[in-house]
């Protein structure tokens, strides 16, 4: 069943991750280094620990996170990037690419989708732009023992933006468009020109997605300076 489907649950859960999930995490060592305090597997804090992403979606509400816990969650990993990119920085990437689908997944599962899910999304977009830019030279395997995977980055970003383009179109019917639409626009237009590693993209469907555009986006800077990219 769609998430968006089912019965929206109203999350219960008062921490970025779940006291159930934390402590079995703990007990079997499967800490990421950004969640480890003073550096042992074994051990964490409510202040460190982040849920996990599960392809099963959960409809326990005690386990699924509010919003303002989702914003927290989201202020935090979005803080770890205010540090100079370096090695760590793929850790780093791998770690929040994680979480992050995890937040999409408990704002689905609630049918959040105001402005403050657009804003959330937004940042998550910037996130994989950001780690494309930094980890573009490193193929799977390469300078880093874990290794870049850009389909896996760029696959996300692409779930990510058609999420985000489906709560614009839903606030403009509303009479409410948001002004940073544009921007995304175009970087999703940018991401079907381009040719990325281990990623498959048919520019064909520029077109197709310019024609869902509303004329005031198509026309607008941003949208303009990918078209003529091509």
């Amino acid at each position: 069943m769609d998430t968006e489907d089912a019965e929206p649950i109203i999350g219960a859960c008062s921490e970025m991750c779940p006291e159930s999930e934390r402590e079995e995490r703990e007990r079997k060592g499967d800490l990421d280094k950004f969640e480890r305090l003073d550096g042992d597997r074994n051990l964490t804090s409510k202040s460190l620990a982040v849920k996990k992403y599960n392809r099963t979606a959960e409809r326990d509400a005690a386990l699924i996170r509010s919003l303002p816990v989702l914003q927290k969650t989201v202020d935090h990993l979005l803080d770890l990037l205010n540090h100079p990119y370096d090695e760590d920085f793929l850790s780093m990437h791998n770690f929040l690419w994680d979480r992050m689908r995890a937040i999409r997944m408990d704002l689905r599962m609630q049918h959040i989708f105001n402005r403050q899910a657009i804003t959330m999304h937004e940042q998550m977009i910037r996130f994989h732009i950001i780690a494309m830019h930094e980890l573009c030279e490193y193929t799977r395997g390469e300078g880093f023992s874990e290794g870049f995977d850009a389909h896996l980055n760029i696959e996300q970003m692409n779930k990510t933006s058609v999420e985000l383009f489906q709560m614009y179109d839903d606030h403009r019917k509303r009479g409410c468009p948001v002004p940073t639409e544009p921007e995304f626009r175009g970087y999703y237009a940018l991401l079907k020109l381009d040719k990325h590693p281990g990623y498959k993209v048919e520019t064909a469907e520029l077109s197709l997605d310019l024609a869902k555009m509303t004329p005031e986006i198509r026309n607008t800077n941003e949208v303009l300076f990918a078209r003529e990219s091509f």
